[in-house]
Order: structure tokens, then C-alpha cells, then sequence
């Protein structure tokens, strides 16, 4: 988190650098040739649409009729700006722009407002979305920073070119034809997911924490593959470090499992020189070296990336570019039916590119992230929601307590938040144009995202670690955080109406962060979904303490202290809340308080026994207002949670025991709980082979030694020829 504050604030500091000589227009077309065209490197082509093709000539002069067409509209409904061209440097906005906010020193409209001719009005719906061409950028000293498309220096400003618009976040965008999307209403009324995602009975859930996580993740798969338990798994669900991990595996083809996690190992095989190899695929991505990471900086720095993209950019770099699986072009479906479906009901989508999952994963995939709140103001307890992206839909089930938010800021009005899902192509844009639209349908009009919110978008997202922090800074931090909080990612959100909310809600450009700020686990999700057997996999920093006995007669865990003793993504589960800065755990109870204490003592008896601390338990789930959850169900959760394992380590070989009982001084230092940063001295995320190998090996180990566990558990639900 430090090293990320650091280069945040050095990227805070930074000035725009000049454009390249070269023609603007003729760069943009070779760079959409080079990702448009078949066989292009890192292209992952069975994933794209196989649907038949207009030829070239047809798909030129079809493109040429929309880029007519869209400058014609350019003073039409396309985007909504928040640049005003106001200054707030020396003295405050003027009232004449209407409702607006001091940012980085430019006046900006408020959430909700949009710039008209320099003055913010109202966004109701779609209805003001409008060509603004003022980016924000400066071009006093130096010239228009090139991510930032197709611009000219007009009065030291730097201006979209004529027929194209400012998207909202600094870039100029061509406006695109409307789309048709479906959008599925999820609220108290209607508690039913669309598609695959109504159908979730098992699941798994990938919790974050970075390069560890990643690397237990990578066993877990590994085991689960290899006792053919995959084809009984209805969902993944995941965040953060997790995600690097299941989104490579749901997405990546040309690879075969193997290759991808490795092959199976045992404890008493794993010796240095073994340990010292090239971990399988998926592991090698957590040793990428952090020049990666400055070389992302340095980008930016020449005026090559969005601030704004920056963190995505890393994570597409870093964890996806070596499946193919990067290019932030690519929009997302759920299968090739679905996508016939979209490019049948959206001819202008043609053209564009779409990854799918590998069919042989399980069909429900969510990626957890959290929207914090509208850009200018900070989120609080119960504005901040979970944000699920998955390949078919993407938004946040259920409205927040069924009623509206609020959020901390110099705004007291109040919002409307989640109740439901848009298809993930169409996430991003404008609410949709008609009010009946908004409340749900399956080919609802809206107007088309400036940019596709791609698979590495949502892994970013999912990763985003330092947002919340950012968001509420305060003392010092504040100062710094100001100028940080122009490098968080944001997308436009806006909310599912219904019957409860008729009002049509207009769409805001909203934070967004780590799914780890509402839930690091993932298991909230499948809750919502109603999945009766879940496997939780808490790939935590925190070792269980030994310090207290949970299995005592004179326990009463009300009365301890329990932050440092035992994960805060266990505890907040039973209604425990130890929170860290940034988190927002105070109402995610779904189980009885009285059901912490004997998971505790079974995690305990299993530690002594030198056992993995594996525990299936049978709870009843209580209502979760918040989440929109149903209580007065059960539900088996199989608790898997990373701690030292004695049975594991004694049938480790004699050298590399003796290197893990080195400590600190050792190879392995803070085994298993490896640090999500700095690990390995100046390393950032990155990992050594012989880390990332041991721990892998030790998540495989995990469920290996329960096979009879979940053998049993997964099995009983469905059939061998379930797939």
C-alpha cells in the first residue's frame, strides 16, 4: 500500500508532455486495425465472435455512415462532461456554472450535473448528455497529453476535435449509435437473477490478498481439477488476488490444465531444487518483475495513459497480457449464444471484439468490486455496495436496506443504489432512454459506454486496494489524497428502478475499489444467489491465535479482542466487526454470533492435531437488509483458512523444512502468510518461484487432505454426467 501511495503521488505531481508528431487520426486507425485484425498478436481468437461478417467494403462504408452520423449528433445526446472550463485555483467557482465542486483545481459539476456550454444542468436520464468537447486538460506549457485522443490546443485548453466528444474522464471519443441491452431487476420484490446466475446451488469463493492469494488459489484449482470435482461447481466467485487467479483460469484457452495449474504434487517432493523450477503458467504470473509496474508509471508519465486507468493498465500488463487476455477493447459475454444474441440486436457492435469463458468452467463467474460513491463525496456504511462483474451482467443487486443513500460531503442529497443488473457490453454508458426501460427488459435502448468495460477492467477494478483509502483520507493524508483520487478508477452507475423506486435516476460517474471494502471473500455474492453449498477459500494474512483457547467452558467471545486473532473477513460473517481502514463491515452478518465460537474451536482442535484448518458447518442464514439476502435458510459452508500447518511442513524434505524454519532470515519468511507487498525486498507483488511453488503446493494440500470432505460435499448435488 505505501509503494502504491508513492506512485500515486509521484503521478500526482506530474505534468502532461507533448503529443507525437505523428497524425493523431492515422495513429488511432492503425491502432484500431492492429486490435480489429485476425491473427494479431495476443489476440485470443477463439474467444471472439464467430458470427458471419459483412465484407471489408460493406463494414468501411457502414463505418464511415455511423462516423457521418455521429458528427452530425455531436450537439445531439451523446456524454456526460463535468468539465465546466472554470478555475478554482486563486478564487472559488463562479455561481453562474451552477451546482459544482472544486477538483484538482477545475470547476467540475457536481454527481449528477453535466456541462452545457459551461454550465452544469441536471442529468436526468440520458436527456442531457451532450457533445462537450473541454477535457480538462492544460496545454499552457506543454502539449495535450496523448491518451487523451484526438485533441487541439484551443485558448492553452486542450479541446476535442471537431466530431468528437469529452467522455467524461479526459479523453475524446467518436459518440457511438445507441444499443440494445438486457437489464434484469434484482430487489426484495423480485429476488431473481437473470440466466446461469439463477441457477447457483455450489459455488467457490477466491478471497483477495494479492500474490498470496493467487498463489493458494492456483493449488486449490489444481486439486479440484484433479479430483474432477469442476463440473459439480455452479460459480466462482472472487476478489482481488483471487480474481488474478480465476479469471486467467475461466478465461484462458490454448492451454491446457496442466500447463496452466501444474501437476499434482505432495508435500514430501517438494524439495529445493524442485521448488526452484518455473512455477506452472498461472504461478509465473505471480514472480512478473515490478519493472512491469514502472514501466506503467513511466507511460503515464509521457502522457501515454489515463491517470484514471492507470491501476487497470498495471493488472492488464501484469497478470492478463501473458494469456492474451489485455486488451481493454474487448467487451464481455457469457457464451457464444449470448453473443450471437448481442450482434444480432446490435449491428454496430460488429466489428468490436468480445471474449468469452472457456465453456469447461463453471457457468457463474463474479468478480467483486465495490462502488464507493460519486465522484466528490465519500462513502459510508451503507452507501457502499458490492459491485459484481461478471461476463454477462455487471451492477449491484438489491437496494442498500431498500432504501435510498446518503454519502459524506458537501451534499445532502439522497441517491438511489443498485437493484439490479445491465448486461456487461452496456455497462458503463447512460441509464437507459425510456422509464420503463430502467425498470428492466431484455432490449432496453440506452446510448453506447464511450470506452468497452473489458475482463481487465473488471480484474482491476476488483484489485483496486487503495481506493476506499484514498476516498477517507483525513489530517494530513487529505492533502495528498486530493491529488490521489485523480488516479481511482470510476464508470458511469446508474441504479435499477422498480416499483419501490419509480423514479428514473440518472447515471453518475462513481469511484469505484476493491471488492475487499464491502466483502473479501466473495461469499456475500453467492448468498444473494441463494447457493446452498459454498467453499470458502480465506487466503488471509491473519494466523488463528494460539493465545486463546476458543474451545475454553468459560469462553465468551464477546468480551474479546479480536482483531489481529482471527480474520476480519470470518468474523463479520457472525455479526463480529474489526475493521480496517477503508473497510465497510458493519452489516455484513448472515450467521448467528453464537455459531463463531465452535468454528473457532474446530479450527482450533484441527491446528493442535497439526491438521489444515478445513470445517464444513451447517449454518442458518439470517437476513441481510443490506445485501438483500433471505434469512431462514441453511446453508453448508466449508471454511478453508490459510494458517501454519504442522502435518504439512514435517513431510516437507529435510532442506526445505529447514529453510521454512529459518524464518525471516529464511526464504520463507512470514510462512505461509507471505506479505502482499515488499515480500521480497523492493519486489512490490512480485513473488520468488520457490514461494510461489511451496504455497500453491500448500493450497492443494489443503483440500488433498479433505478429499473425502469435498468429495462427498460437491458430489451429493449433482451426478457424474452433470456436464
Amino acid at each position: 500500500m505505501q509503494r502504491a501511495l508513492v506512485l500515486l503521488w509521484f503521478s500526482a505531481t506530474s505534468v502532461e508532455t507533448t503529443l507525437p508528431a505523428t497524425d493523431v487520426d492515422a495513429a488511432l486507425r492503425e491502432e484500431f486495425d492492429k486490435e480489429s485484425c485476425p491473427g494479431a498478436a495476443g489476440e485470443a481468437s477463439w474467444l471472439q465472435r464467430s458470427a458471419r461478417r459483412k465484407s471489408l467494403q460493406e463494414l468501411h462504408e457502414g463505418s464511415e455512415t455511423r462516423q457521418n452520423a455521429s458528427v452530425a449528433l455531436s450537439e445531439d445526446k451523446q456524454y456526460c462532461d463535468s468539465h465546466t472550463g472554470g478555475s478554482c485555483r486563486f478564487w472559488s467557482c463562479s455561481s453562474s456554472r451552477g451546482p459544482t465542486m472544486c477538483t484538482a483545481y477545475q470547476c467540475l459539476c457536481k454527481p449528477g450535473f453535466c456541462a452545457v456550454d459551461g454550465v452544469c444542468k441536471e442529468r436526468t436520464a440520458h436527456a442531457v448528455d451532450t457533445c462537450g468537447r473541454q477535457t480538462g486538460g492544460s496545454c499552457t506549457l506543454w502539449g495535450c497529453a496523448s491518451y487523451r485522443g484526438p485533441v487541439e490546443c484551443v485558448n492553452q485548453e486542450c479541446v476535442c476535435k471537431e466530431g468528437y466528444c469529452s467522455a467524461g474522464d479526459g479523453t475524446c471519443k467518436r459518440p457511438k449509435p445507441a444499443i440494445k441491452a438486457r437489464v434484469a431487476a434484482v430487489n426484495s420484490r423480485q429476488p431473481f437473477f437473470p440466466d446461469s446466475q439463477a441457477q447457483v446451488r455450489t459455488g467457490i469463493c477466491f478471497s483477495g490478498g494479492g500474490s498470496r492469494a493467487l498463489s493458494v488459489t492456483l493449488g486449490v484449482l489444481r486439486a479440484l481439477e484433479s479430483l474432477q470435482l469442476i463440473p459439480h461447481i455452479d460459480a466462482i466467485s472472487s476478489v482481488s488476488g483471487g480474481t488474478w487467479a480465476s479469471s486467467i483460469y475461466m478465461f484462458a484457452k490454448d492451454v491446457s490444465v496442466k500447463e496452466l495449474l501444474g501437476e499434482d504434487t505432495v508435500p514430501n517432493d517438494l524439495t529445493m531444487d524442485r521448488l526452484e523450477r518455473e512455477p506452472p503458467r498461472l504461478g509465473d504470473v505471480a514472480t512478473t518483475s515490478i519493472n512491469i509496474f514502472w514501466t506503467i508509471v513511466g507511460k503515464w508519465a509521457h502522457g501515454k495513459s489515463n491517470p484514471r486507468d492507470m491501476w487497470i493498465d498495471v493488472y492488464a500488463k501484469t497478470v492478463l497480457e501473458p494469456f492474451g487476455l489485455a486488451n481493454r477493447s474487448q467487451f464481455m459475454a457469457a457464451d457464444e449464444a449470448s453473443l450471437q444474441r448481442i450482434l444480432a440486436e446490435n449491428p454496430s457492435l460488429q466489428r468490436e471484439q468480445f471474449l468469452i469463458p472457456n465453456p469447461l468452467r463453471p457457468k457463474t463467474y463474479i468478480m467483486g468490486g465495490t462502488i464507493l460513491a460519486p465522484v466528490g463525496l465519500e462513502a459510508t456504511e451503507r452507501s457502499a455496495v458490492n459491485l459484481q462483474m461478471s461476463p454477462d451482467y455487471t451492477g449491484s443487486p438489491f437496494y442498500p436496506q431498500d432504501k435510498v443513500v446518503s454519502y459524506d460531503g458537501k451534499d445532502t442529497r439522497e441517491f438511489l443504489l443498485g437493484g439490479g443488473l445491465v448486461e456487461s457490453f452496456a455497462f458503463g454508458g447512460s441509464a437507459p432512454i425510456s422509464e420503463n426501460g430502467q425498470m428492466g427488459g431484455s432490449k432496453v435502448s440506452m446510448e453506447a459506454p464511450p470506452s468497452a468495460f473489458s475482463l481487465a477492467d473488471a480484474v482491476g477494478i476488483s484489485s483496486a486496494a487503495f481506493a476506499s483509502v484514498l476516498v477517507t483520507a483525513s489530517g494530513w493524508m487529505h492533502l495528498f489524497a486530493q491529488h490521489a483520487q485523480e488516479y481511482l478508477p470510476t464508470r458511469d452507475y446508474w441504479p435499477v428502478t422498480s416499483a419501490l423506486f419509480k423514479e428514473r435516476r440518472p447515471a453518475m460517474k462513481h469511484v469505484l475499489g476493491d471488492g475487499a471494502e464491502t466483502d473479501n471473500t466473495g461469499m456475500m455474492a453467492l448468498l444473494q444467489r441463494r447457493a446452498s453449498k459454498i467453499v470458502v477459500v480465506h487466503s488471509t494474512n491473519v494466523e488463528l491465535s494460539e493465545e486463546i483457547d476458543f474451545c475454553g467452558s468459560l469462553f465468551d467471545i464477546t468480551q474479546l479482542a479480536l482483531h489481529g486473532k482471527v480474520s476480519n473477513d470470518l468474523l463479520d460473517k457472525f455479526g463480529y466487526i474489526a475493521e480496517n481502514p477503508g473497510e465497510y463491515l458493519v452489516h455484513n452478518q448472515v450467521f448467528n454470533r453464537n455459531e463463531l465460537q465452535p468454528l473457532l474451536c474446530e479450527f482450533q482442535k484441527k491446528r493442535k492435531s497439526g491438521d489444515a484448518l478445513v470445517v464444513e458447518r451447517q449454518l442458518q442464514v439470517l437476513e441481510n437488509k443490506k445485501w438483500g439476502i433471505q434469512g431462514n435458510w441453511k446453508a453448508s459452508v466449508i471454511f478453508v483458512y490459510l494458517n501454519s500447518c504442522k502435518r504439512f511442513d514435517v513431510n516437507l524434505p529435510p532442506e526445505t523444512l529447514q529453510e521454512v524454519q529459518k524464518g525471516s532470515g529464511g526464504k520463507f519468511a512470514h510462512w505461509p502468510h507471505f506479505k502482499t507487498s515488499n515480500q521480497n525486498s523492493g519486489k512490490f507483488t512480485t513473488y520468488t518461484n520457490e514461494q510461489v511453488n511451496l504455497l500453491s503446493a500448500f493450497g492443494e494440500y489443503m483440500i488433498r487432505s479433505n478429499e473425502d470432505m469435498f468429495m462427498r460435499f460437491f458430489r451429493s448435488c449433482y451426478s457424474s454426467d452433470k456436464r
